[in-house]
Formats: C-alpha cells, structure tokens, sequence
C-alpha cells in the first residue's frame, strides 16, 4: 500500500469538549495515531490551533502540522511557511468587529491579544491555549504578532448578536459543545497551508487525505486526494467530503482508517 499523508483536524476530530468536559482526547486515538507512524505514514494536524495548543495535547506525537487554519505550516518540524497580520490589517479588523460587540484574539504562536474579552474569561482562555499569561490584555495594535482571530460569545444571544458580521470571505468556525469559535478567510485557509505543506514536503495530492468535522474544513476536501467527514461533522462538510465515517464519540477517525485500509 502507498505511503499516505493524513492531515487531522482537532476539535471535533481528535479532541471532544461534550458533556462540559474540555479538550478530551478520544480513547484509541492515540494508539491509532502511533500505529499510523509505525507503518511509515505521516500525520499532520490542520487545525485552527496554534502549535503550543497541538504540543500541549498531542505531546511528541505530531512534528508535521498547518496549524492557525494554514498560516503556520511546519514540515518535519521545521517552519516553511508564516503569515501576520500587518499592523494596519489588526486596526481594520479591530475597528470592523467592535461595531458588532464582538470578544475577539488576535492569535500568535507564543501569545494572543484580548480585546474586550471579560477578565474573568482570560484564565480558562489560557488555560485551552496550554500556556499560562498567554492572552495580553493590554497592548497596542503594532505590539501584535498574530495570524488568526479567535472569538468567545458570552452566550448564544451574544453569538446571534455577533453572527452578521462573519460573511463575505470570512468562514467562522464554532467549536462544538463551546461558545468559542476561530475565523479563517477564503484563500487563507486550511487548503492552502495542505497545498503549501504538500509541495514542500514532495508529497502528490493524491496521496493524501483529510479528515475534519467543521465549516474551516470544507476547502481542505478539494487539497487532497480522498476527504473524510466525521459523522458529527456540519452537512456543508459532509456533502464536500468523500467518505462520511462514524461521529466523535463512536471512533470515526479509527473506522475511517481501517475503512480505507491505513489500520
């Protein structure tokens, strides 16, 4: 059987946050992932998360990963691709999101900036970041040095309230079981760090696949050869995909694989 390479997404597919427990690592994912390894497959991360999030959880196991929805591609574990904001681009989005009451971070690799995020909020924002003092709250927008914007809702009304603004190029990605969300924009996105990750590691599209549950995973399904739908994934991503496997909680990644003979 050919080497694959398989890029995972995170929430929703690795990680489940259901029933108010945070960030579990499903049972069997892990020996999966090891068993993938042993036969000579590379596995990636392509999530929304910074590399400090996938290393807290994941640790030593990924050394490949597009992470911040494809603005940070590491191949081999080394960087071959980086993307910021400039700081007119942080001033514009500030002043785009504040008309809409939005609670936003600019998100970086070793730290974020809150804005208009409630006090009481940072710490567990922290904490789902895996790193302690990691949010600054007071800063200014040419201290910045991010590569994506994540958003948290007080509630669902603060959510409804927020909604229109996410439109246009913009995808909102809404974790499930949580009111926290990362935003990517078209043509920068996961499908473009696969396909910057693809060439520099010499890998064919063909010879790759993706599996992902969320609205940020949908481009992806077009950068590689076979794109699978977790059960519990949005319909938009089921129709994109090309193999619709078992929910989160019924070991969908572990039935995908032995489905297409990778386990």
């Amino acid at each position: 059987m050919d080497k694959k390479a398989i890029f995972f997404d995170i929430d929703g597919t690795l990680l489940s946050s259901e029933n108010e427990r945070n960030f579990c690592v499903m049972p069997g994912v892990i020996d999966a992932l090891e068993e993938l390894k042993r036969r000579g497959h590379i596995i990636a991360i392509a999530s929304g998360r910074p590399e400090l999030f996938i290393h807290k959880y994941f640790p030593g196991l990924f050394n490949n990963y597009v992470a911040m929805n494809g603005a940070h591609v590491v191949v081999e574990g080394k960087t071959v691709f980086e993307e910021f904001f400039r700081t007119e681009q942080v001033r514009a989005l500030m002043k785009y999101f504040d008309r809409y009451g939005c609670w936003y971070n600019f998100v970086g690799n070793a730290h974020g900036w809150a804005c208009h995020v409630p006090q009481e909020v940072i710490e567990p924002l922290n904490d789902s970041y895996g790193l302690p003092g990691y949010l600054f709250t007071e800063w200014e927008p040419q201290d910045v040095h991010a590569s994506i914007l994540d958003f948290v809702f007080r509630d669902e009304a603060h959510y409804v309230q927020c909604k229109p603004a996410f439109r246009g190029p913009m995808v909102l990605n809404k974790h499930p079981g949580t009111l926290a969300a990362d935003l990517s924009f078209k043509g920068r996105d996961k499908s473009r760090g696969v396909r910057i990750f693809l060439e520099k590691a010499g890998i064919n599209p063909s010879n790759a696949i993706a599996i992902g549950d969320g609205f940020n995973d949908i481009t992806m399904m077009g950068a590689v050869g076979c794109g699978i739908a977790m059960g519990n994934a949005v319909d938009e991503l089921k129709a994109a995909a090309d193999y619709v496997t078992a929910d989160i909680w019924n070991n969908g990644v572990e039935k995908a694989l032995v489905h297409f003979n990778l386990l």
